[in-house]
């Protein structure tokens, strides 16, 4: 895991950006740690095995090459980053590890720093720092190593979604007064996804993007890292 130091960093976008990015603002966090990588499917076989927990599987043709087969992830795949999952089993794999989800606002400022970048390597895009459309398929954690965050996290642009453990709304930076250690509203329908992924454009790539499904959603493009209080 990386150490995050506590102060603040610059969220979201001006009005060139999506209005549920705005406004920019500064906003104050405390220390916390955040996982260098993706949880990859040989991590969340770890839990599997200790727990009996449900496999990543769906029942549909395109998800065949992703599903999980007596108890075991596709070959070849242990170091790419596990999909098919929710938000409800990302947590269930981030209490079994003695973590948890990160804040919106924590996996935004472990992705850009303090700088205010639009991508976790910069203000420019580069197709080969990132797995994107414009970019390849579904790659193997910690490939780019060009890619890597201001902070040292890889793949935060790209590869998968990952889930955050807020609550989604659209007009939540407007109308919070949380400049300290926000933690979303208080309730919602869709769980917030932040990075991009591997099937999308470079635009939700960008460190300020909001992305968001239900808790109960997964897909070939989610998946997810963890975070603990320091």
């Amino acid at each position: 895991m990386i150490y995050i130091p506590e102060g603040e960093f610059i969220m979201g976008s001006d009005a060139a950006e999506n209005y549920d990015e705005q406004p920019q603002r500064k906003v104050f966090l405390n220390a916390y740690y955040i996982d260098t990588y993706q949880v990859t499917n040989a991590k969340y076989k770890e839990f599997v095995d200790a727990t009996a927990y449900k496999v990543p599987y769906i029942d549909r043709p395109w998800a065949e090459k992703y599903n999980w087969k007596d108890n075991m992830y596709p070959q070849g795949t242990e170091n790419k980053p596990v999909v098919l999952v929710d938000w409800y089993d990302a947590c269930a794999y981030a209490s079994w590890a003695g973590k948890r989800l990160p804040t919106e606002a924590e996996w935004e400022k472990a992705a850009r720093g303090t700088d205010g970048r639009i991508w976790p390597w910069g203000d420019t895009w580069v197709r080969e720092k990132a797995a994107c459309k414009q970019g390849g398929s579904l790659m193997v954690v910690g490939r780019f190593e060009k890619g890597k965050s201001f902070f040292g996290c890889y793949d935060m642009a790209g590869n998968v979604w990952e889930w955050a453990k807020d609550w989604y709304r659209e007009d939540y930076y407007r109308e919070s007064s949380g400049l300290t250690n926000p933690k979303g509203p208080d309730e919602g329908e869709h769980r917030i996804l932040r990075g991009g992924s591997w099937i999308h454009e470079q635009g939700s790539c960008r460190c300020a993007k909001r992305f968001s499904k239900m808790p109960d959603y997964a897909d070939n493009y989610i998946g997810f890292r963890c975070a603990k209080d320091a």
